[in-house]
């Protein structure tokens, strides 16, 4: 077989029509096969769980480089949706919310354990943490463990929408936990300061409303949804937004780390 039609690029692979009802992941030569046979297992894991996401069929060599071939789905993401029609900006969010909730009703063991990764995240952040990862990561195992499917990257370009179904990608983060943290780091991502490249100051202002909008229907869908209270979710902030200063996404680091300093004093915790 050879490759058909570029779809799109990322920061990992390249992504191609295969077939008539696949797609072929293509990854970069800096990524390592332990990494793509990762990916691999835990996406089937994910699809037999029952989750909305696309089916996976192995693992092909390709011009020197190694790929994943999934199932196609037709469609867009929500991001690109929101944008070809931001009227429905609110209905979007309150989807994806609802996607989210009904995710985490689908229980397993077999992925990667939630607190071990967002312990070794929060450990690889102690230089900007400057001593507060011991108290975060104490704060961390006392709130409660979970085995719900947690996606862990769960954001309007991670959703394909195809026609009246939406499909969930790109599961390399995902984990077996509490719910209410993949909620979390969610809503870290949707309001996020960060913003793409070459941004006019016009679009900034749109972006950032944009965001706040659409993490506030996406927050109250899903406590409405699922008879949640903020409290619970909010628990989750401060190790979720430690962890998080580990990808040094540009533009995150000051707004993380103010988090991270208002969560700690509201448990009274001083530096």
């Amino acid at each position: 077989m050879s490759k058909g039609e570029i779809l799109g690029k990322g920061m990992t692979a390249e992504v191609y029509a295969w077939e008539d009802d696949k797609v072929l992941k293509l990854y970069y030569d800096s990524f390592s096969k332990d990494c793509i046979d990762f990916e691999v297992g835990v996406s089937k894991i994910v699809y037999e769980a029952g989750v909305s996401s696309p089916e996976v069929f192995g693992i092909v060599s390709l011009e020197g480089r190694l790929g994943i071939i999934f199932q196609r789905i037709y469609g867009q993401s929500m991001l690109r949706a929101i944008e070809a029609k931001p009227w429905k900006l609110g209905y979007c969010a309150r989807s994806m919310a609802r996607m989210h909730a009904q995710m985490h009703l689908k229980i397993t063991q077999d992925l990667p354990n939630q607190k071990e990764n967002l312990i070794n995240s929060i450990s690889s952040s102690s230089d900007l943490l400057d001593g507060k990862e011991k108290i975060i990561i104490g704060y961390l195992m006392n709130l409660p463990d979970g085995t719900s499917v947690c996606h862990g990257d769960f954001h309007p370009d991670n959703i394909i929408v195809a026609n009246d179904e939406m499909v969930a990608i790109d599961w390399i983060n995902v984990s077996s936990g509490n719910p209410f943290a993949d909620v979390a780091r969610t809503w870290l991502m949707v309001r996020s300061p960060a913003l793409p490249p070459g941004v006019s100051k016009l679009s900034i202002i749109v972006f950032k409303l944009a965001k706040k909008l659409i993490s506030h229907f996406y927050l109250k869908e899903y406590m409405r949804y699922t008879n949640t209270d903020y409290c619970t979710i909010d628990d989750w902030i401060l190790p979720v937004a430690a962890a998080r200063l580990r990808e040094k996404i540009p533009g995150e680091e000051k707004w993380l780390l103010r988090i991270i300093d208002e969560q700690l004093k509201r448990l009274d915790v001083c530096f």
